[in-house]
């Protein structure tokens, strides 16, 4: 009898284990603005670039199907980002994208230039992102608000958004000078 009941829990522990037999726990991905990029003159594809952070917290990997995303500077609705993209994200990781925003009509070069002066921001980026998971599309808000300081000169001006983990145990990317070349890192996300 007491044969039986051990088989019976083994037997239990075995399959709550096991997690492709319909165990699996979702949780929607995070979203977080690492750097924002302007360039005052206007260059197809380059004008407004977002980089942004994305975590996974599942045991599983998900995939982008589609992005749709605003970003507004004081208010100004400055890029729109709206495409279809599979882009892969790692189980219980994070990943970087460097996104192309398409810039709106109230993204004048003059305005763009103005954001150069190096005082603070106000940033927003807005919209849905739709995942795919073992379980089907999943339709995700995100938002993600804060401050920014672009620098001036000749380069693009350039603007770290974060430096604080938002999601404990799961680190933020560090910077990439393959994703911006031109640009120096922070200092308070150097590990």
């Amino acid at each position: 009898m007491r044969r039986i009941g051990l088989v019976g829990i083994w037997w239990v522990a075995a399959v709550g284990a096991c997690t492709p037999l319909g165990l699996w726990v979702y949780e929607d991905p995070g979203f977080e603005v690492s750097r924002v990029r302007i360039q005052a003159t206007q260059i197809p594809d380059s004008t407004v670039m977002v980089a942004l952070a994305f975590w996974n917290p599942n045991d599983y990997d998900i995939s982008t199907a589609r992005l749709e995303l605003d970003l507004r500077l004081d208010d100004q609705k400055i890029g729109r980002f709206a495409r279809d993209s599979v882009i892969a994200m790692t189980k219980i990781g994070t990943t970087t994208l460097a996104l192309a925003f398409t810039p709106t009509s109230a993204a004048t070069p003059v305005r763009l230039a103005a954001f150069r002066s190096g005082t603070t921001h106000r940033f927003l980026v807005e919209g849905r992102a739709v995942f795919k998971t073992p379980f089907g599309e999943r339709k995700v808000r995100v938002a993600h608000a804060g401050a920014i300081a672009f620098g001036g000169g000749v380069e693009p001006a350039a603007g770290n958004a974060g430096g604080v983990e938002q999601r404990p145990g799961l680190p933020l990317p560090t910077w990439s000078p393959s994703l911006w070349p031109s640009m120096q890192p922070n200092p308070r996300r150097q590990q």
